[in-house]
């Protein structure tokens, strides 16, 4: 890969969009196409869509998802601590003490996942596995009615992380699942070597949302 397009994917990467809330991302990979496609659009069940030569024949098409699996806020309790379900599919061992962004209407949020503190759980309990209903999201909030002056229940997250670089050509990224296909399909009709006008058949790079997947484990249900 080039330098442009490590940027591309680190911006791709970073750009905070879980299942159903793929706008954001789906914006970053539009902009890029835009710089080499013949054609980008985007359409009401929000597929991204790039072309080259889209009067060829036959049509060839490449799709990859832009999602990520994420959270969203299902309740808020009187002292300020939110409860929510997983979008996608999580292992909720790895939630504990994770830092997590919230998209919420007023800009970004952050807050921390926590758990009952190990010396107050009973023994029985000690060797359960902790499940999404044992946890909560702190904002900081010292109260319900702060809360929710910062963040709605149905607000969805993700964590709170960025790509970084690891050696021997090796990134580590919260969404490289699913987002790396959408990335692909990009680079793919970048890297078509001959000029639109030579193409015999049409290419379409596609990037896809994918369903809400809500785990579930919630303390409520979240807003319809």
């Amino acid at each position: 890969m080039t330098i442009k397009t490590i940027g591309f994917l680190k911006k791709l990467l970073d750009t905070a969009g879980p299942s159903g809330f793929e706008q954001a991302p789906a914006r970053v990979w539009r902009d890029e196409v835009a710089t080499f496609a013949d054609d980008v659009r985007a359409d009401v069940h929000g597929n991204s869509v790039a072309s080259l030569n889209s009067k060829g024949k036959p049509r060839v098409m490449f799709a990859g998802h832009i999602d990520e699996i994420g959270l969203q806020v299902t309740h808020i309790d009187e002292e300020g601590f939110l409860y929510f379900s997983g979008i996608g599919g999580w292992d909720s061992q790895v939630l504990v003490g994770q830092r997590v962004l919230l998209l919420t209407r007023n800009g970004p949020v952050h807050g921390v996942v926590g758990k009952k503190a190990v010396h107050q759980l009973k023994k029985e309990d000690l060797d359960r596995v902790t499940k999404v209903i044992d946890l909560w999201i702190d904002i900081g909030a010292a109260s319900h009615d702060e809360a929710v002056h910062r963040v709605r229940v149905g607000d969805a997250g993700v964590l709170d992380s960025r790509v970084e670089e690891y050696p021997n050509g090796r990134i580590v990224s919260r969404s490289l699942d699913n987002r790396i296909g959408a990335f692909v399909a990009a680079e793919a009709l970048r890297l078509i070597p001959v000029r639109p006008r030579e193409l015999p058949h049409d290419v379409t790079r596609r990037a896809t949302p994918f369903a809400p997947a809500l785990a579930p484990e919630s303390r409520a249900r979240p807003a319809q």
